[in-house]
């Protein structure tokens, strides 16, 4: 099973050693993917991503990788109907996390650079109250924290856009196809497509093609 998945995914090549040619990673992400946690394309590399799934139950698809990616940096999913689905051909820079709780869909030909951070969910509820607790629950597991009053919506990156580098993506943003963010950037709300933006908040800046 784990010599086709190196076959499929990594292009293995027959002159080279099963032990020599599996990527580190993989071999740890072969139960998420044997239980239908995780789906990665042809041709696709993430032996420089890490994964970090908390509550997983089997055949439920939380991550959706497409063909002939590059993917670097961190996915941390928070919930077990959390759902990132990443197209084809896309790029993310290291040293990037992606945090879902509900869903991220990032569209084909998207370029990610370095030191981003996406994030669909407020993470802590905004009264603080509600939150007193959150510290403590989390040390006890992730199943104790109370998620039900914490604000989460979904993110969308539509096909050919491109994130520069250390900027934050919050959650219910959707970014129209062709859109590039300027390095730096904290965008909170959508943008129309091959819309240049930049700043924080992130402005519209010009239009581009």
């Amino acid at each position: 099973m784990l010599k086709k998945i190196i076959n499929t995914f990594f292009g293995y090549r027959k002159k080279q050693n099963l032990d020599q040619t599996t990527p580190k990673n993989l071999i740890a992400y072969e139960d998420l993917i044997n239980s239908n946690n995780l789906k990665i394309g042809n041709n696709t590399d993430i032996s420089n991503l890490k994964i970090t799934v908390f509550g997983t139950i089997p055949n439920k698809e939380n991550i959706e990788i497409g063909d002939d990616c590059l993917l670097h940096g961190s996915i941390v999913i928070y919930s077990s109907d959390a759902k990132i689905k990443i197209g084809n051909r896309v790029f993310i820079g290291p040293n990037t996390t992606i945090f879902c709780y509900k869903d991220i869909n990032i569209e084909d030909d998207v370029m990610i650079s370095w030191g981003c951070t996406l994030i669909d969910t407020n993470a802590h509820s905004l009264s603080s109250k509600e939150r007193i607790n959150d510290v403590q629950d989390w040390k006890k597991g992730w199943q104790h924290k109370n998620w039900d009053v914490v604000a989460s919506k979904n993110i969308v990156i539509k096909s050919n856009s491109w994130i520069g580098f250390n900027s934050i993506i919050t959650k219910g943003v959707i970014l129209e196809k062709g859109c590039i963010v300027a390095s730096g950037s904290v965008v909170t709300k959508s943008f129309n497509e091959y819309s240049i933006l930049g700043g924080n908040p992130a402005r519209f800046i010009k239009q581009t093609t």
